[in-house]
């Protein structure tokens, strides 16, 4: 009790789990755990915090049944976040998606401002949904796209037209260009990881080779 009441006083709330997730905030050492926990509350709650999100453009998704399995109840439809459109034009996702990727996107346009010297414009990605089971998985199980509950991103368009591409930039040609690119995409992916509970790059396999794929499934993986 003492311990909590010092937290309370001592520490910024982002890094604490049982406040509140203040989605304007940076990321904090507890913010991954709130939005977990935000994933397993009524929808309604997800619903109100994108609806506190400053710089949030969202509509709602239409529920969708594809199948005996695929599909979702409660979804959105994102248009633009933290500055940023997207190609193509609309991400949908479980509302848990929307809010991580709102306050990753945040970051990685401080990160594009800092290694780069321009904001992110736009972030190019290949869709959420698709009704398939995991790619190589023999046990059968449904990967978190059958849910709209991934999303993997492919590269980032920055103001100054520059376009970052994880198939082409994650590995570094030598250059200095090169090795910022690099450095640029590395803090990007490590942001996503305090934030997605799956994180899977170019690093994890070749299926990977060209995007991120970031998801809120029940495991656990930044790779």
């Amino acid at each position: 009790m003492l311990l909590g009441i010092l937290a309370d006083i001592l520490l910024p709330h982002r890094h604490l789990p049982w406040r509140g997730l203040d989605v304007e905030a940076p990321i904090g050492l507890a913010t991954g755990t709130k939005i977990s926990l935000i994933a397993l509350a009524p929808s309604r709650v997800c619903l109100g915090k994108l609806d506190q999100a400053k710089h949030l453009e969202y509509a709602g998704a239409e529920p969708k049944k594809d199948g005996r399995t695929c599909g979702w109840t409660i979804a959105a439809n994102m248009t633009r976040a933290s500055g940023s459109t997207f190609r193509p034009r609309t991400v949908t996702a479980q509302c848990p998606m929307v809010l991580a990727g709102y306050i990753w996107l945040r970051e990685v346009d401080a990160h594009a401002q800092k290694y780069l010297g321009s904001g992110l414009k736009k972030t190019h990605h290949a869709g959420t949904y698709s009704c398939r089971r995991q790619r190589g998985n023999g046990s059968g199980v449904w990967s978190e796209h059958a849910f709209a509950n991934a999303w993997d991103v492919t590269g980032f368009e920055l103001e100054d037209g520059r376009v970052i591409s994880i198939a082409k930039h994650w590995r570094s040609d030598g250059s200095k260009a090169g090795k910022t690119r690099r450095k640029f995409l590395k803090k990007s992916r490590n942001s996503a990881c305090k934030l997605f509970n799956v994180v899977l790059t170019p690093d994890f396999n070749a299926a990977h080779k060209d995007h991120f794929h970031l998801g809120q499934g029940p495991s656990s993986s930044c790779r």
